[in-house]
């Protein structure tokens, strides 16, 4: 399992740092399985093969803005047993 990104996060972050976050995001991606961390517990969120993915960039005068929107069907999280289906 890889490191717990935060739940929710706004605010002044080094780029390493929301880099970091953005590397967990997409490692738990392809995983299938992304772990947010809310106080002291976890979240864990199983994601479906298909997700609706929006990417959005904006420059303006101030600022620039890249926003990321994902969104996926909620599915129970099934893990199959290492030995097979028989658990053997």
């Amino acid at each position: 399992m890889s490191a717990a990104i935060p739940a929710k996060f706004h605010g002044r972050a080094r780029r390493d740092a929301a880099a970091f976050y953005l590397s967990q995001l997409a490692r738990g991606m392809l995983a299938g399985e992304l772990t947010f961390a809310v106080g002291e517990q976890q979240i864990l969120l199983a994601m479906a093969e298909f997700v609706f993915l929006k990417i959005e960039a904006k420059q303006r005068k101030r600022a620039n803005h890249v926003s990321v929107k994902l969104r996926w069907p909620r599915r129970p999280l099934i893990r199959v047993a290492a030995g097979g289906r028989d658990g053997r």
